[in-house]
């Protein structure tokens, strides 16, 4: 592997006369990058699912013979991934940018001012896939069983998008009464691929009012226009408002000394999304033979969220200590989601506006500042998020989505989470002792399951393991999250870490690393950690269920495959030295610093096979640790 990135980028203001400004920003970046010539996908590469394909009894090269080429280990049709790092080619990829940003500002009157902005930016990438001839022989009988061809490959992709605005801004205040107003106007065009072309119109304004910087009332309108919407649905209005009181400028507030900030905030808006496919609300059309391919749906349009936030900010002790706390009701209306469709003439799974969504919390953050005698000064910032989300109505559900090779089955039902974990409950694993001694079960199993294999529970009790025993078995997000910042200096050190936490969450484990020796999917090998944990006779107790080749009925969505992905991670720790002084400013050094840093040096979970944060699979590496020492300089 390999990359390389160039960047060069240019700022500049042009004065044309004293109340005329012209701000320009250029940029234009050029990275090139070297893989080998496997898949990217599953946010990997998949040369690193090869690792886990091929067992480590096959070797990966074999010694050299005179006069024939070198030899691989193969195991069924899989060549190994020395293989393709050697003689599998390569995919270069080049990715090349450039935008140019004007900002133009003429000062109409006191306090008026008028703004223009345009952008633009061209992304222009190809890849180049090449491979030459290779022929793998047996090394053993000299057979031929695979040979690769050549390959030589390219793709090309070219966006375009501009940004255009203008808007006019005027302050004026009046004794104590301060004002300010703005409006504007915005239009803005993304181009990809062949046929690609979205587009957003919008208009807006805002009026802020403060009296004697006590009360402030700020109210705000826009209107958007979305090209993703078909006609009569292209527009939303979203207004919003909200209101402040600084309780510290209050004479009655000037005794307590040890409180220098006291503000209490509300505010109420409604916010619009867009995010959906393009050409979604009109029928497909196959280009090859003029028949519609997908239903499209007229009448979609935007999703808009309501949200509420009550909250306060205090300064206590000249800011020494520093508190935020906000709550907040969000109620997302018309939700767009993709329902499941009949199977009978069914073309696609058009998106609708579906129902109502609540999301409700809480966020708490502090902010403490200390100086400890002459040379110790200590900082620390915590903060907690706590999220729930609710679908509260939903047309037409619950929508259930099958599980695929990286999807999970979910469901959307009301009265749960968005996007919940769908399947079966699970009791362990089956026994010996729930069978007969000629096999016959003596509890509710699927056909063909023996002792080893998954428990499924009958939740319906008919005594029949089917799909009327799914249920909703989890939920993927977390609720809580928590991160605090350390910083403690000691004269010219310092010392700084960072850590972030997650609550429960139901994490699945699935594909290669649920499923070794799968040969009705891709195979792999069992991990060490899984070899020691799978069913036999003698380890009745175990994680996992017993190894087989074809594990279909333990592969079926369920909570024994679910893990807790709660973690706390040490995202980083730098200790740093700075030198200051006469001798390096006579050698024109104004400062110094020298630093170790480690990164994410540190994780407290209880997965085992994946990464918490990361949660990946076989084709991903988990987060990585790094450890760096560095020198800066200031000229």
């Amino acid at each position: 592997n390999q990359a390389n990135k160039y960047n060069i980028r240019a700022n500049t203001s042009i004065t044309l006369s004293k109340k005329f400004l012209v701000y320009m920003d250029m940029l234009a970046i050029k990275r090139n990058t070297l893989y080998p010539n496997r898949p990217n996908g599953n946010e990997g590469n998949r040369i690193l699912e090869d690792v886990f394909r091929v067992p480590p009894t096959i070797l990966p090269k074999y010694p050299a013979k005179d006069g024939a080429p070198i030899m691989y280990g193969r195991y069924v049709d899989i060549v190994n991934p020395v293989a393709y790092a050697e003689h599998g080619g390569r995919a270069a990829n080049e990715y090349g940018q450039s935008s140019i940003n004007l900002q133009p500002k003429w000062e109409v009157l006191p306090g008026l001012n008028l703004r223009g902005q345009f952008s633009f930016r061209l992304n222009s990438d190809v890849t180049r896939a090449t491979r030459d001839n290779y022929y793998f022989f047996d090394y053993f009988t000299g057979q031929l069983p695979q040979t690769w061809s050549v390959q030589r490959s390219v793709t090309l992709s070219r966006t375009t998008s501009y940004y255009a605005g203008v808007t006019a801004d005027y302050t004026y205040d009046l004794k104590t009464h301060h004002f300010f107003v703005m409006g504007g106007y915005s239009q803005e065009e993304n181009n990809s691929g062949q046929w690609d072309i979205n587009s957003l119109l919008s208009f807006y304004a805002k009026v802020n009012y403060s009296y004697k910087d006590k009360y402030l009332l700020e109210g705000a309108m826009r209107t958007d226009g979305s090209s993703r919407f078909g006609p009569g649905h292209k527009y939303g209005t979203f207004p919003s408002l909200a209101v402040g009181w600084n309780v510290h400028k209050e004479n009655f507030m000037q005794s307590l000394h040890a409180v220098n900030n006291l503000k209490l905030r509300a505010s109420y808006g409604r916010l619009g999304n867009e995010d959906i496919k393009l050409y979604q609300y009109q029928n497909m059309i196959n280009t090859s033979d003029g028949t519609e391919k997908v239903w499209g749906n007229p009448d979609i349009t935007w999703e808009t969220v309501d949200m509420l936030d009550l909250g306060v900010d205090v300064g206590l002790f000249n800011s020494k200590l520093e508190l935020t706390f906000d709550f907040y009701n969000k109620e997302t209306k018309d939700i767009i989601l993709n329902p499941p469709v009949s199977y009978v003439g069914g073309m696609g799974t058009p998106p609708i506006n579906a129902g109502r969504l609540r999301n409700k919390g809480v966020e708490l953050s502090l902010n403490y500042n200390s100086n400890i005698g002459k040379n110790i000064t200590l900082s620390v910032r915590p903060g907690i998020s706590y999220n729930r989300n609710t679908l509260l109505s939903l047309l037409g559900g619950p929508y259930i989505t099958a599980a695929t090779s990286t999807v999970n089955q979910s469901i959307n039902q009301e009265g749960y989470a968005l996007n919940s974990l769908y399947g079966y409950k699970t009791g362990g694993l089956l026994q010996a002792a729930d069978f007969k001694p000629d096999g016959t079960p003596l509890v509710p199993v699927i056909t063909n399951e023996k002792p080893g294999d998954i428990r499924y529970l009958d939740l319906n009790g008919d005594k029949i393991i089917d799909g009327n025993d799914q249920t909703v078995i989890g939920d993927p997000t977390p609720r809580t999250d928590f991160f605090a910042n350390f910083t403690i200096t000691y004269k010219k050190w310092e010392l700084e870490a960072l850590l972030q936490a997650v609550s429960k969450s139901d994490a699945v484990l699935n594909g290669m690393l649920a499923h070794p020796l799968d040969m009705s999917y891709d195979g792999g090998v069992p991990t060490l950690y899984y070899a020691d944990n799978y069913w036999t006779p003698e380890r009745n107790g175990a994680r996992f269920p017993r190894l087989s080749t074809t594990p279909d009925i333990n592969k079926l969505p369920s909570d024994f495959w679910i893990q807790n992905g709660a973690f706390v991670r040490v995202k980083y720790i730098q200790l740093g030295y700075n030198f200051n002084g006469v001798a390096l400013k006579r050698i024109g050094v104004n400062g110094a610093r020298v630093y170790v840093n480690a990164q994410n040096p540190f994780v407290f979970t209880s997965m085992k096979l994946t990464d918490p944060e990361s949660q990946g699979n076989q084709w991903t590496y988990g987060i990585m640790k790094m450890y760096t020492a560095g020198v800066s300089i200031q000229l």
